[in-house]
């Protein structure tokens, strides 16, 4: 098992995502519920850069 201070936490892969990343997450999801959670996430991101 690897230490969680030794791995990135999913937000922080989500904070390296471009509009265009996430744009292809969105049409890449299969259901709503993975392109709400894909919404959540950028939501947070954009958050955090303004």
């Amino acid at each position: 098992m690897v230490k969680i201070n030794e791995q990135n936490s999913l937000y922080e892969q989500f904070l390296k995502y471009s509009y265009t990343d996430f744009m292809e997450l969105f049409n890449k999801a299969k259901t709503k519920e993975e392109w709400d959670f894909y919404v959540a996430l950028s939501e947070l991101v954009l958050r955090r850069e303004q």
